[in-house]
């Protein structure tokens, strides 16, 4: 009984040496070499992962709030000062942040700033510890809509010879839509400017309109404009006699070469029901040729 304990105990012994000389002793280079590996990344990773403290200045601020209602304030950047991990830290390039106002009735406000209420995307394991300033000044409006007219803007001379006869912008009043005290100004809204240089007759073009203020949006950003171009108008008058045996002096108004060389007995006139006399202009000059006045004489 007692050499069949012994025995197995022996057994036991040679096990254990097998295993350890199996764990310690074969492949033991390349157990080394990733003994060494491991080592070497652990003691990376605990170094890179050192806490440190961050200075970030002109981080830039933007107020989040309700849809009725627009910020305006003297504060559009800040300072943040964040802590974690070094490696995380020195990683980031820029920054933005965000302040939810969401909530706040209209008016002029003083709002804290704190960790809770600034969002900023930071990476895991980075965290704000301070914002400077931590007080801004805010104004809430409440937003409002208006239709304007559409006013179009022109730059460059045409040729001495012609003038604009008119300017049409489709469509020619446009919603804009803004804080009050912005809306309370407006009074119309211009397209950037439409080159007329070179032009010698009409056109049509699709023309961005220009938003001055940052603040106000509009319903569309362009309009189609149609300008009508022609010959230089100039102003005559005629007198035509008439078969009641007055003269009727007439007030013409249109492009140069229509009025320059007519005489007054082209010109027809009768006189309707209230005895107010009525001028008929030759064929070509209908379309063209503007009554301004007409006086008995």
């Amino acid at each position: 009984m007692q050499s069949d304990t012994t025995g197995q105990k022996n057994h036991l012994l040679a096990f254990a040496k097998d295993l350890l000389r199996k764990v310690f002793l074969e492949d033991w280079h390349l157990k080394l070499l990733a003994l060494g590996i491991t080592l070497a990344l652990w003691f990376a990773v605990t170094g890179l992962s050192k806490p440190t403290t961050a200075r970030f200045s002109n981080v830039r601020l933007s107020m989040q709030s309700s849809d009725n209602t627009v910020t305006d304030s003297e504060v559009s950047t800040i300072d943040l000062v964040l802590s974690g991990d070094a490696r995380k830290i020195n990683q980031i390039d820029s920054l933005s942040a965000s302040v939810d106002l969401r909530g706040l009735a209209p008016g002029e406000r003083t709002v804290t700033l704190t960790p809770t209420n600034v969002f900023v995307p930071l990476p895991p394991g980075v965290k704000i510890d301070d914002i400077w300033p931590n007080r801004v000044q805010v104004k809430l409006e409440r937003v409002e809509e208006k239709d304007v007219p559409v006013k179009i803007e022109t730059t460059g001379d045409l040729a001495s010879n012609l003038e604009v006869y008119s300017r049409t912008a489709t469509p020619s009043r446009i919603t804009v839509r803004g804080p009050e005290s912005v809306l309370d100004q407006l009074t119309s809204i211009s397209t950037e400017k439409v080159d007329l240089k070179g032009r010698t007759g009409d056109f049509t073009l699709t023309q961005p309109l220009a938003v001055t203020d940052s603040k106000a949006t509009v319903q569309r950003g362009d309009v189609s404009v149609t300008v009508r171009i022609g010959e230089q108008r100039i102003e005559r008058q005629f007198t035509i006699p008439t078969s009641r045996g007055k003269s009727v002096r007439v007030t013409l108004y249109g492009p140069a070469s229509l009025l320059q060389k007519r005489k007054a007995d082209e010109f027809k006139v009768t006189f309707d029901a209230d005895d107010a006399p009525q001028v008929t202009l030759p064929a070509d000059m209908v379309n063209s040729v503007v009554i301004k006045s007409t006086k008995v004489l």
